[in-house]
């Protein structure tokens, strides 16, 4: 299956498994996509392209199970977080993207990506409303970075930033879809999904 195949096919599995999110096709079209490019002065990578000619959802955020050094996790039942216990290895984390909620245009997209211009990199969303997921625009590998830690002053100093504090999240942006839409458990140290 290709990668636009494969990353409509994702979500559209991910709304029949969850039929209380409404899923939308986008309205974003391609010249859409290419006057952001031109007024980002970037290239998006096919795989995001993908992702904004496919759905909006309906909700704010999606959720992952991660394994890794967690000491919190979203309780879906409750809509708040709590604290992992002991016995508990698989954290439930959440992922918010500016595409799926509220609005079906790239505008969102473009305001907040406006802090990153310069910097090489291409803001996603937020990971666990702590850290920014970004996608490094010449390797296409998706990083997270402590929002505390990044100065938004555009240009050098947040590129500064993000060098320092980023941490690897997923290899390519269709890793992330496959922990976030497709609910497969990704091991968040070792940057591989848990294969049972």
């Amino acid at each position: 299956m290709d990668r636009k195949n494969y990353i409509q096919a994702t979500i559209e599995k991910f709304g029949i498994e969850h039929p209380e999110v409404e899923l939308r096709r986008t309205i974003i079209l391609d010249q859409d996509i290419v006057d952001l490019e031109s007024r980002l002065n970037i290239i998006i990578p096919n795989a995001v392209k993908d992702y904004f000619r496919s759905y909006t959802l309906s909700v704010p955020f999606v959720t992952g199970k991660m394994l890794g050094d967690f000491s919190m996790t979203y309780c879906e039942e409750t809509g708040r977080w709590r604290e992992l216990e002991i016995e508990e290895e698989i954290a439930t984390t959440i992922l918010q993207l500016p595409l799926m909620f509220p609005n079906k245009d790239l505008s969102e997209f473009e305001r907040t990506n406006t802090i990153f211009h310069g910097t090489g990199f291409l803001y996603l969303g937020l990971y666990n409303e702590e850290y920014y997921v970004l996608l490094d625009l010449k390797s296409e590998q998706v990083y997270q970075v402590d929002m505390a830690r990044v100065r938004p002053t555009l240009g050098e100093e947040t590129r500064a930033d993000i060098l320092r504090w980023a941490l690897p999240f997923f290899n390519k942006f269709e890793d992330l879809v496959r922990c976030f839409f497709g609910g497969e458990l990704y091991d968040e140290d070792e940057l591989t999904f848990d294969i049972e």
